[in-house]
C-alpha cells in the first residue's frame, strides 16, 4: 500500500513545534542514556550468570512504580517463583524473610497486577509466543533468552523472527526486550581485561558484535544494552554495569554511554538497585533517595574506580564512580541472588 500525500504532516509539524513526546525515565542519573519507549525491539546482551534477568526485572518494576507499566515475562532459565520473590523484596525494600504473611500477600497481589508470567515448562514457536503476548495487552514483554524459542537458529530465520517481533511492537503499541548470550569466543582468555588494567584477569563485557546469532540482532534492535558484572571480584561484585551501545532514536531521549564508562547499578542488599545513590523504586508514592550530591564526570575516573575499592570498606564513605556523581558505598553482604 502506498501512503497518500500528507501522511507525515502532523509528525513534521509536531517535530517543528517541539511536541514529539519523550520516552520514560526514572529520575536517576541513568536517564541520560536509558529511556523506555513504545514500539521498540530492545536487545540485552551479557555473559551467563551476570544478572541480566535480575536487572531487567528491577528495571521493569521501577517503570511500574513510576509509570504504571505492565509486563509479560517469558523466562526459560528462571522460575516465576524466584522472580516473584526478588520482585517482592525489591518492592518492599526489606529482606524477604522479614516480611509478615500479611505483607507478603499484599505485595504478591501488587506484583501480580504488574507482572504476568508465561509457563516455561513448554517450548514455544515465535508465532505462539507473540499470540500469548497479544492476549495480555501489556506495555512491555520479555523473551529470556531468545535461543529458548522453538525456531531454527539460522541467519535467515533470525531475521524473519526479529521482523515479526518488530511488526508486533508496532501493531500492539508495545515494546519487547530480548535477553541474549554472546558467542562462546567472547568468554575465552583473550577476552579478559589485560595486564596492568585495574580489573586485570576478569572477563570483559562482550561487544555488540559478539552476540550469538550475529548481525540480525544488531541491525534490527532499536536500543541495545550490554549488562556485565565482575564475578568473583572482592569489592566490585555487587555492581551491575550497563553499557547502552545503541539508541536508534535519540530525539525522544537516551543516547549511548561513553566508551568504557558504563552506568553503575549498586545491588543494595537486594532491595532494588541504586544508581548514583538513588533508589528509583517508588514505595507508597515516595522515591527513596540515598545521596543527591552530584558532580561532573571526568574520564580519568574510569581508571580510578577499582582502585577506590582495593580494600574492603568498613565504614560508609563517599567515593567517585563512573556515573559522574558521588555514590555512598557501604559493606555488602554476599547474598547476591544471581
Amino acid at each position: 500500500m502506498i501512503l497518500e500525500n500528507g501522511h507525515s504532516t502532523k509528525f513534521l509539524q509536531d517535530y517543528l513545534d517541539g511536541k514529539i513526546p519523550k520516552g520514560l525515565g526514572l529520575n536517576i542519573p541513568a536517564d541520560e542514556n536509558l529511556v523506555w519507549k513504545r514500539n521498540q525491539l530492545n536487545i540485552i546482551l551479557g555473559h551467563d550468570n551476570v544478572g541480566k534477568t535480575y536487572w531487567i526485572l528491577w528495571y521493569f518494576l521501577a517503570l511500574s512504580t513510576n509509570h504504571g507499566l505492565k509486563h509479560t515475562i517469558f523466562m526459560d532459565e528462571n522460575s516465576s517463583g524466584k522472580a516473584m520473590r526478588d520482585l517482592i523484596q525489591m518492592a518492599s525494600g526489606k529482606p524477604f524473610k522479614d516480611l509478615s504473611h500479611k505483607e507478603l500477600r499484599r505485595y504478591e497481589i501488587k506484583m501480580e497486577n504488574y507482572f504476568k508470567f508465561i509457563d516455561n515448562t513448554q517450548r514455544y514457536a515465535p508465532e505462539k509466543m507473540l499470540d500469548l503476548f497479544a492476549k495480555e495487552q501489556s506495555d512491555n514483554y520479555l523473551i529470556d533468552p531468545f535461543n529458548a524459542l522453538e525456531t531454527p537458529f539460522t541467519y535467515a530465520e533470525n531475521y524473519k523472527v526479529l521482523n515479526e517481533i518488530k511488526m508486533f511492537t508496532k501493531k500492539e503499541n508495545s515494546t519487547i526486550f530480548i535477553n541474549a548470550h554472546p558467542a562462546s569466543a567472547s568468554g575465552r582468555r583473550n577476552a579478559l581485561y589485560p595486564k596492568n588494567h585495574d580489573w586485570e584477569g576478569y572477563v570483559q563485557p562482550p561487544l555488540k558484535s559478539d552476540i550469538e546469532g550475529g548481525k540480525p540482532f544488531n541491525n534490527k534492535a532499536d536500543d541495545f544494552y550490554i549488562v556485565h558484572r565482575l564475578l568473583g571480584h572482592p569489592t566490585m561484585w555487587n555492581f551491575t554495569m550497563v553499557d547502552v551501545v545503541k539508541v536508534k532514536d535519540t530525539d525522544t531521549g537516551g543516547k549511548p554511554t561513553a566508551n568504557q564508562v558504563p552506568i553503575m547499578f549498586d545491588y543494595n542488599y537486594g532491595k532494588g538497585f541504586t544508581c548514583g545513590g538513588v533508589d528509583a523504586i517508588k514505595r507508597n508514592g515516595q522515591r527513596q533517595e540515598v545521596v543527591q550530591a552530584k558532580k561532573d564526570y571526568e574520564p580519568k575516573q574510569i581508571t580510578m574506580v577499582s582502585k577506590e575499592f582495593d580494600a574492603p570498606k568498613k565504614e560508609v564513605k563517599e567515593q567517585s564512580s563512573p556515573n559522574g556523581i558521588i555514590d555512598r558505598l557501604a559493606p555488602k553482604d554476599h547474598n547476591t541472588p544471581f
